[in-house]
C-alpha cells in the first residue's frame, strides 16, 4: 500500500514539474506583464529570450564547427562500399569470367603532408571561430541597447501623458472660468468657445500620448523577447559620464571595441587563407588502400578477396590556371578584409564624436530649457491670475498655456535623450554593460 502510494506521489510531482516547465515562457511573460520592470531586468528578459539574441548564439557554434571540420582530414577517411557490377562476358586463359557479380569494400585514406595547408586552414577556421565570438558579444551589446532605446522611449511617452493630463487639467479650468465670466458678462461668448477649442485639444493630445505610451510598451516588449507589455517600468537613476578627452574615448574604443576585433580576427584568417592557397603548388603525399570481397572467385584469379596499399605523390603541373586563381581570389579577399578593417575604425571614430558631442549639445540645452520651463510657468501664473482679474484675454491664457506644455515636452525629451547619448557613447566604447556581458 506505501508503495503504491509513493508511486502516486511521483507521478503526481512529475505531472506538476512538466507543467511548469511547459508553462515556464508564459508564466514569465505574465509576470512581467504584472509589475514594473526596472532596466536591468529588461537587460536580462532580452538576453534569455530575444531572438536575435539565440541567433548569434547559433552562428557562434557553426564556427565552432567549422574548426572540426578543418581538423577532419588529419585524421584517416574510411567509407565502406557496395556494388552489384554487370559486365560483357569475358575470357581469359580458356576460363570465361562471369557477365556480374557483387562486391563489398572498405576503403581508407590518409594526408600525410600537404604542404603545411592544413594547419594553416585550421588556424584561419580558428580565427573565424574567435572573430564569430566577437560579433556575437557586440550583437549582444547592441541588442541591450536597443532594449534603453526602447525604455526610456517608454519613460518619455508616459512623461508626455502626464503632461497632456496637466494641459487637459488647465484646459478645463480656462473653460470653467470662461464660462463664469461670461455668465457675469466680464466676456462674449467668443472666450467660452475660444476656451472649448483648448479643451478638444488637450483631449486630442492625451488621446495621442497615451496611444504612444502603449505603442512603447509594445516595442519594449519585443526587444526583451516577452509577449505581454510589462504595466509600468522604473525610473532609472540618471546617468553621467566620465569627463574624459573625445580623444580618449576614441582609443579606447579602439581597444575594446568586439566589432574591431573581430574585423581583425576576419583579417588575420584572410590572411591565412592566401597562404593556403599557396600550398596548391606544393607537392603533397598521402597512404591509401582498400580490401574487397567478392562473390565469384573468377575475378581475382581463384581469390574471392583482393587488397592493395599505395604510397601516392602528386605535384600540380597544369590545373588550368584554377590555382593560380584560387590565390588571387584569396588575395583580393585579404585586400576586402583589410579596407573593412579601416573602415571599422573610421566609423567607431566617428561613433565615438558623434556621440561625445550630441551629449555636451544636450547637457547645453537641459540648462536652457529648465530655465525656459521655469519662465514659461511664472508666466502662465501672471496670465492666468490676470485672466482672473480681467486684465488678459482667453487668447492671452491659451498662448501661454502652450508654451508651458511645449516647454515641459522639450526638457522631457532632451532629458531623456541625453541619458540615451551616454547610453550611446559606451555602445560606441564598447564599454556598454561589460560586466553584465562578461
Amino acid at each position: 500500500m506505501n508503495r503504491i502510494c509513493g508511486t502516486a506521489l511521483k507521478r503526481l510531482l512529475f505531472i506538476v514539474f512538466s507543467l511548469m516547465v511547459f508553462f515556464a515562457f508564459p508564466l514569465h511573460a505574465r509576470a512581467e506583464g504584472e509589475r514594473e520592470v526596472t532596466l536591468e531586468e529588461a537587460y536580462h528578459s532580452a538576453l534569455r529570450y530575444n531572438e536575435q539574441v539565440l541567433a548569434s548564439e547559433h552562428r557562434v557554434d557553426q564556427a565552432k564547427e567549422d574548426i572540426r571540420i578543418a581538423k577532419s582530414p588529419l585524421f584517416p577517411q574510411i567509407q565502406l562500399q557496395g556494388r552489384h557490377i554487370r559486365m560483357k562476358e569475358t575470357t581469359r586463359f580458356g576460363v570465361t569470367g562471369p557477365d556480374h557479380y557483387n562486391e563489398a569494400s572498405i576503403q581508407g585514406s590518409q594526408v600525410l603532408f600537404q604542404g603545411g595547408k592544413l594547419r594553416i586552414g585550421i588556424q584561419a577556421s580558428r580565427y573565424v571561430a574567435e572573430s564569430s565570438a566577437y560579433e556575437d558579444y557586440r550583437t549582444r551589446q547592441q541588442i541591450l541597447y536597443a532594449v534603453s532605446n526602447s525604455f526610456y522611449n517608454v519613460l518619455f511617452a508616459r512623461r508626455s501623458t502626464d503632461i497632456a493630463e496637466s494641459q487637459l487639467t488647465r484646459s478645463n479650468q480656462h473653460l470653467e472660468l470662461a464660462r463664469q465670466r461670461q455668465e457675469v458678462g466680464l466676456v462674449d461668448m467668443t472666450a467660452v468657445l475660444r476656451a472649448q477649442v483648448q479643451v478638444a485639444a488637450a483631449m486630442e493630445a492625451l488621446e495621442q500620448a497615451r496611444n504612444n505610451y502603449t505603442v512603447a510598451k509594445e516595442r519594449l516588449a519585443l526587444e526583451m523577447g516577452i509577449s505581454t507589455p510589462p504595466a509600468s517600468v522604473k525610473e532609472p537613476e540618471t546617468i553621467e559620464t566620465a569627463d574624459a578627452t573625445v580623444d580618449a574615448y576614441i582609443e579606447y574604443a579602439f581597444q575594446h571595441r568586439q566589432d574591431l576585433l573581430a574585423a581583425e580576427k576576419w583579417l588575420l584568417a584572410a590572411e591565412s587563407n592566401v597562404k593556403a592557397e599557396r600550398r596548391d603548388f606544393f607537392p603533397s603525399l598521402s597512404v591509401e588502400g582498400s580490401y574487397s570481397l567478392v562473390d565469384e572467385d573468377r575475378i581475382y584469379d581463384g581469390d574471392d578477396y583482393n587488397w592493395q596499399a599505395a604510397l601516392v605523390a602528386s605535384l600540380p603541373l597544369f590545373t588550368g590556371f584554377k590555382n593560380t586563381a584560387d590565390v588571387a581570389k584569396a588575395r583580393a579577399q585579404k585586400s576586402e578584409m583589410q579596407a573593412a578593417y579601416n573602415r571599422a575604425k573610421q566609423e567607431i571614430r566617428l561613433d565615438v564624436r558623434s556621440a561625445y558631442v550630441d551629449i555636451q549639445t544636450r547637457k547645453k540645452m537641459i540648462r536652457h530649457l529648465t530655465d525656459q520651463v521655469d519662465a514659461a510657468r511664472a508666466h502662465y501664473d501672471q496670465v492666468s491670475a490676470k485672466f482672473e482679474e480681467g486684465l488678459a484675454s482667453t487668447v492671452d491664457l491659451v498662448d501661454a498655456d502652450t508654451a508651458l506644455n511645449e516647454a515641459e515636452l522639450s526638457l522631457a525629451n532632451v532629458y531623456y535623450r541625453l541619458q540615451l547619448d551616454h547610453l550611446r557613447l559606451q555602445l560606441a566604447t564598447g564599454e556598454f554593460l561589460q560586466d553584465m556581458l562578461q
